[in-house]
């Protein structure tokens, strides 16, 4: 009955903080006097019941006034301090119930819940086995039993737990879906669905249920039966804003954008607050190129960071006008979701003469990060290095899987894996230094950092900006994107290489292009691109590039859209229009096979860069195939890549200062072929010879870095590293 009590009362915990009941007490244990202890403490316990926090503990009181050890009002004493927000006195006063009595199953459950708060799992899952003994009929205690050892990431003995519950009572949906949150980290995705379901069906309201029941249908790749899943919940609970949520995404991933971005929308005026929604609304409408509405979108994202609101994507806002201490607040705001508070202590000792080198990503398939790495990985000093792969990504059937498969010493798939199993990976294989290459973007699994698997942690390459908190020790750049004197700015102690922070891996093929007609490109325009994803592009970008246009009258913009149906095709037009251009100047290129879309460049005369978002990848795929990139330095990592490739590839002339340098620079470019000439000349020869493509100096550098590293460990100390 009092683990009832406590569920019942819970949620007014904190609004009667402070009880001071002390000066009332002797009047209490004066009525006391005239009537039974048993009495008293029922009235109490109807009070508890009631809600009436403060008129039940005082009661309570009383009845210990009277009879020190009576175990009942020691334990509801001590439920109502947990439910007053007071978990450590709480712990205190049903443990002395506990000794007073320690055959209560109820007393053992409420000091689980109590020891949960406090973050002393371990006590709790002891406190719930004691419970299990005493009520061995209770599927309410196993199943709570097995939720706690989920949270330590007991997963097998939560499993034992669960069926437990359900073997007890075969309509307890709680057990079911315990079982199938049991079975999902281990793997077992077909035995979880079957679980959840019957949770579901059994508790067709519970909205987690339909929740987790449509995540693994979506993962088991049937997204139509998640969707059902998903309406049908919401049919019952239209107000359910984790569902509309949920829905939202598996929308946005089967590219139906414009439902996606309705449906987000949905989810903020259900839960304004809701950071989560307001981040993937932000970055759909950015995708679309729908900028109606995106200055009040950024303004509300701004001031979400500003006061610290959780789940506002970090990456999201790489792309939206923002500072570096703002980036930084955001990044810190996003991992304080995640990190828990007390990480597991990583193993002390460095390997000896070969430092073992771990890179984790869910890119080691056909992607950007693995075209400009490959090279490295397969570089690296073999005698001084090993080098193992973490892959939480697919496996795409390849020949970049392939190739990178080779190599690695070691190519350790980790898809599917929870944070836990993953750290215990890199644990197991004992790494030295681990280096993320995805940060805050798409897919990547930051918890896993939180939970500190090597004694070095490292991010490199994959997000342009600090990962907040503490989630690595070192983030490599160089003097141009990550400079000395913005080093408050990064949670990570910065690692500078000599030229330019990014690897290229110079044996990209390029293919020859099809002819301009086959493009839509005139035969004798001058060709400007930007092959940058949409969502880089934005109204102030897009200002600058019609004036470039207007000044040069016979210029054409080609863009990248991925798919026919894309809508920013249609809404760039419009954009193009309202700035008085036809729209007929708009080229949209597709996605193609790597080499096909790098030999798209021999057509374009001149890259116009982006902000506050660069191209990063991308500018280095232009300047590989020979066309030049005109970008201006920002102030964030984001926005100073291109600065950084165009002066280690030798041309830091195409760097400008500002908007207004960058638009009479391109207007004069677009005009001048002989200077045009010019570039691409630099970059067939000097530019192919650069650091920018020199992958093994740049290998040798970041391995510099590492040594550096282990060396600072080594001797317990870490400052910053500058290599060269």
């Amino acid at each position: 009955m009092c683990v009832d009590v406590a569920r019942r009362c819970n949620d007014g915990a904190g609004r009667h903080a402070g009880l001071g009941f002390a000066s009332l007490l002797d009047s209490y244990f004066c009525c006391a006097k005239h009537m039974t202890i048993a009495t008293e403490f029922e009235r109490a316990y109807i009070l508890h019941k009631q809600g009436k926090l403060r008129e039940a503990f005082m009661r309570y009181g009383a009845v210990l006034a009277a009879d020190p050890k009576h175990a009942g009002a020691l334990h509801y004493s001590g439920v109502v301090l947990l439910q007053s927000g007071k978990a450590v006195e709480a712990v205190d006063r049903i443990r002395a119930s506990i000794a007073i009595d320690p055959g209560s199953a109820d007393a053992w459950s409420n000091l689980a819940l109590a020891l949960q708060t406090i973050d002393r799992g371990a006590a709790a899952v002891n406190a719930l086995k004691e419970a299990a003994k005493l009520d061995s009929h209770s599927p309410e205690i196993f199943t709570n039993l097995s939720a706690a050892e989920l949270a330590l990431g007991r997963v097998a003995a939560a499993e034992t737990s669960a069926r437990m519950a359900t073997t007890i009572d075969g309509n307890y949906a709680a057990g079911w879906y315990n079982l199938a949150l049991a079975l999902e980290p281990q793997g077992r995705l077909l035995e979880a669905l079957d679980a959840v379901t019957r949770a579901a069906g059994l508790a067709s309201k519970e909205s987690a249920y339909a929740g987790f029941k449509a995540q693994l249908e979506a993962r088991l790749e049937a997204p139509d039966k998640a969707r059902a899943t998903l309406e049908a919940a919401l049919a019952r609970k239209p107000t359910a804003a984790a569902l509309r949520f949920q829905l939202a995404g598996l929308l946005e991933s089967q590219n139906e954008l414009a439902p996606a971005a309705a449906a987000f929308a949905d989810v903020l005026r259900l839960d304004p607050q809701n950071g989560a929604a307001l981040s993937q609304l932000t970055f759909l409408r950015q995708r679309m190129a729908d900028w109606a509405a995106l200055p009040d979108v950024w303004k509300k994202f701004h001031d979400g960071v500003v006061v610290g609101r959780s789940m506002l994507s970090p990456f999201v806002f790489l792309s939206q006008p923002s500072t570096r201490a703002e980036q930084r607040r955001c990044a810190d705001a996003w991992t304080s979701t995640f990190v828990p508070a007390t990480p597991h202590a990583a193993r002390g000792l460095l390997s000896g003469n070969r430092l073992r080198i771990g890179y984790l990503s869910t890119d080691f398939h056909t992607h950007a990060t693995a075209f400009l790495a490959a090279g490295m990985f397969e570089a690296h000093d073999r005698e001084r290095f090993e080098i193992v792969a973490f892959s939480s990504g697919p496996d795409d059937g390849s020949p970049m899987r392939r190739r990178l498969t080779r190599a690695f010493e070691r190519f350790v798939d980790v898809r599917g894996s929870s944070a836990l199993k993953l750290a215990e990976a890199i644990r197991k294989h004992g790494i030295d230094i681990l280096v993320d290459l995805k940060g805050h973007t798409e897919g990547a699994p930051p918890a896993v950092l939180g939970l500190r698997p090597a004694p070095i942690q490292v991010h490199y390459l994959g997000y342009p900006g600090t990962l907040g908190g503490a989630l690595v020790d070192y983030l490599i750049g160089d003097p141009i994107v990550t400079p000395p004197q913005h080093a408050a700015d990064y949670a990570e102690t910065l690692a500078l290489l000599p030229h330019s922070y990014q690897v290229n891996d110079r044996s990209r093929p390029i293919e020859p292009p099809p002819p301009r007609e086959a493009l839509q490109l005139p035969r004798d325009a001058v060709v400007l691109c930007c092959f940058n994803s949409i969502y880089k592009l934005n109204p102030m970008v897009f200002d600058a590039w019609a004036k470039i246009m207007a000044r040069a009258p016979d210029t054409v913009l080609w863009l990248l859209a991925r798919r026919d149906d894309d809508p920013a095709v249609g809404a760039l037009r419009k954009e193009a229009v309202k700035r008085g251009l036809d729209a007929r100047r708009l080229v949209f290129a597709r996605s193609r096979p790597n080499a096909e879309y790098l030999g798209l460049y021999q057509h374009a005369d001149l890259f116009l860069d982006t902000w506050p978002y660069n191209a990063h990848t991308t500018a280095s795929d232009a300047l590989w195939a020979g066309c030049p990139v005109l970008t201006w330095r920002g102030e964030t990592f984001a926005g100073r890549v291109a600065a950084s490739l165009l002066t280690a590839v030798g041309l830091p002339e195409l760097v400008c200062d500002d908007v207004e340098d960058y638009i009479t620079a391109a207007v004069a470019i677009a005009q001048d072929p002989d200077y045009r000439a010019r570039l691409k000349h630099h970059l067939a020869g000097p530019g192919r010879a650069s650091p920018l493509f020199d992958t093994v100096a740049t290998t040798r550098a970041i391995e510099a870095a590492y040594t550096a590293m282990a060396d600072q460990y080594r001797r317990h100390i870490r400052q910053p590293i500058r290599i060269g």
